[in-house]
């Protein structure tokens, strides 16, 4: 009895808050139910409204009001005929939110939505609704609102979009998706509008770069010359063709330099084609190629991706493996072989690069050398596996840049050293 005791205060609490509403402003079922979205599970805040609406038509009697706050009720609640009698049925007032179109628009706005996706033809297999900020029904609201400092309210904007979105799932058989949804309709309340919001797709996989002088983006020069005649990205530009896109993106896991290349099972990469037209293409089988009779670049799709996955793939630190080819004009001893395989496990220090210090920042990083297999092949040639973090400037943990990365091999055994060939033989997914 006692829990039944509370839960009928509770219950003299939403009438007399609904009350306090209903004498300052007319309100219809939905948008009187809105402010109480959050009590009562399963209903409909329609079905919400007209049951508050019924119990205060109920307790009239007890309520106790004048004859005024009755027509005032009677008018903006549109309360039950006879509720009444002895004031005269009068028309009701329109609601001050929306209205009283809100039903009207929101089936008006859904059947928009449903008919806009239905014409992509099976492209679509999951969606999103949004609705724009800043409606006249939504001032309103807020109005009203914080005139009543009620906590069990929801918005109009969100009320839009469950039945938007409920409607176009009932009639399309497609699922809503709160992350990473294919199409966002975009509902614009003020001017009874809706527009559709293709997102990028995503597609993960690999590249393979078997030939030196190729860039990741087209390097073009101040004078609009060309640097180097192949990158990456255009080598993926068949995938922006497959998909009806607009414009290509790629994201990758770090870069090699353009003179090295990249071997083994690639380097991860993210491809984002913006604006397509078809969204359902198996991706696994996906392929391209650089244009030409050599497949200088090999790009493979392994799937989908999400924008957490380009995030993660981008800044989550990863290990890679390097094969390069040293010259040393003084030669090569025993002892400097010892010298540098001493470097495995150590920390390395490096300021920002001489020959990239006017596209980046100075600033020193710190990486580690995990592992390190020396291979002399002449007196004059070394042939070094390096294990090491990412991020890491190979070359100039061998040739040393002046001091500016310590220590080096040029260091440690003091000896001027120069990389004449640099490979990336391993990238370890950082996902």
């Amino acid at each position: 009895m006692e829990k039944l005791a509370s839960g009928l205060g509770s219950v003299g609490r939403v009438l007399e808050a609904a009350l306090r509403a209903l004498l300052r402003y007319p309100l219809c079922d939905r948008c009187l139910g809105r402010l109480f979205a959050r009590l009562g599970r399963g209903l409909d805040n329609a079905e919400r409204g007209r049951a508050i609406k019924t119990l205060l038509a109920m307790f009239l009697d007890e309520l106790r009001l004048s004859d005024e706050e009755l027509r005032t009720l009677a008018a903006n609640g549109g309360l039950p005929p006879g509720s009444v009698p002895e004031l005269g049925a009068g028309a009701p007032a329109a609601c001050y939110v929306c209205g009283s179109r809100l039903g009207e628009v929101v089936s008006e706005l859904g059947e928009r939505a449903a008919g806009l996706l239905r014409e992509m033809r099976g492209e679509v297999g999951s969606f999103l609704v949004g609705v724009e900020a800043g409606s006249e029904y939504e001032r309103r609201e807020q109005e009203v609102i914080g005139s009543l400092g009620l906590d069990t309210w929801e918005s109009v904007r969100r009320e839009v979009k469950r039945l938007v979105g409920k409607r176009i799932a009932e009639e399309l058989s497609i699922t809503p998706r709160f992350s990473n949804p294919e199409v966002i309709a975009l509902v614009d309340l003020e001017r009874r509008e809706v527009r559709l919001r293709i997102l990028p797709v995503l597609l993960r996989g690999r590249y393979v770069k078997v030939g030196r002088y190729i860039s990741q983006m087209p390097w073009i020069r101040r004078d609009g010359a060309r640097k180097y005649k192949l990158s990456v990205y255009e080598a993926c530009q068949n995938i922006l063709k497959l998909f009806g896109g607009r414009k290509l993106v790629i994201h990758a896991a770090g870069r090699e330099d353009a003179d090295a290349r990249m071997l083994g099972d690639g380097r991860p990469l993210v491809v984002e084609v913006k604006d397509p037209s078809r969204l359902r293409l198996p991706v696994p089988s996906l392929r391209c190629e650089s244009p030409g009779p050599v497949p200088w670049v090999t790009a493979v799709v392994e799937g989908r991706a999400t924008r957490e996955y380009v995030r993660t793939m981008k800044t989550r630190p990863s290990r890679k493996t390097y094969r390069v080819v040293v010259v040393v004009p003084e030669g090569i001893t025993e002892k400097d072989v010892e010298r540098i395989l001493g470097l495995s496990g150590t920390v390395v220090y490096q300021r920002t690069p001489t020959r990239v210090l006017g596209r980046k920042k100075d600033a020193v990083r710190r990486r580690r050398v995990y592992e390190l297999k020396v291979n002399p092949i002449s007196r004059h040639l070394l042939e070094v596996l390096v294990k090491t973090d990412g991020g890491l400037y190979v070359k100039e943990l061998v040739e040393g840049d002046g001091g500016r990365t310590t220590p080096s091999f040029s260091e440690v055994t003091g000896k001027s050293m120069s990389v004449v060939m640099l490979d990336v033989v391993r990238v370890e997914s950082p996902v």
